[in-house]
């Protein structure tokens, strides 16, 4: 967005100083031709040409920009959303669940609703309470190697689960996004 925030303004400059010069040297070519009040009244007006123009042209580059913007975040978002293996995100400080994917909810058996309103303790057993909390407050960097966890299913099953997380700082609080693997028995 950096990019085509820059590029907005560059075209805005450009035009900017391209309509001033232009204007006035038309203006200058007008002077043998035209009334001196018309030429001034010209001149006054021509600011809010300028701006009418200008910003019918800044509308439509911010429209063309957040259309690229909208494609590139449904574009990731299906790359979360459409991922075969079990993900989700959850706030590092409340333990809350605030995404999940699609293979989560087959995996687990919770609808999204259902995952929405409980926190990643509700699908451990009550024994790893305290491991989880430990871990969590341990998380560093961006790339997180966790090891196997056992987890609960809807249905009461356990499941042995290879975990890898991914600390996100671009939200207004640390978030985590979690990737479960589930490790087969050999």
């Amino acid at each position: 967005m950096k990019s085509g925030a820059l590029k907005i303004a560059i075209i805005y400059v450009v035009a900017g100083v391209s309509w001033v010069a232009l204007s006035d040297k038309v203006l200058d070519l007008l002077k043998a031709r035209l009334d001196v009040s018309v030429i001034l009244f010209i001149g006054s007006i021509k600011g809010v040409g300028y701006m009418i123009f200008t910003g019918f042209i800044l509308y439509r580059l911010i429209l063309h920009y957040n259309a690229k913007l909208d494609e590139s975040e449904k574009q990731y978002r299906s790359y979360f959303e459409a991922n075969p293996s079990p993900m989700w995100i959850y706030n590092k400080r409340t333990l809350n669940f605030t995404a999940v994917n699609n293979a989560a909810i087959s995996k687990y058996g919770y609808t999204a609703d259902e995952f929405m309103n409980m926190t990643i303790l509700d699908i451990r057993p009550k024994s790893d309470v305290g491991k989880v909390h430990t871990v969590v407050k341990q998380l560093a960097g961006t790339y997180n190697d966790s090891g196997i966890w056992t987890h609960r299913k809807k249905d009461g099953t356990l499941i042995p689960v290879h975990i890898t997380s991914h600390i996100i700082t671009s939200l207004k609080e640390p978030h985590i996004m979690v990737m479960a693997a589930e490790v087969k028995k050999a």
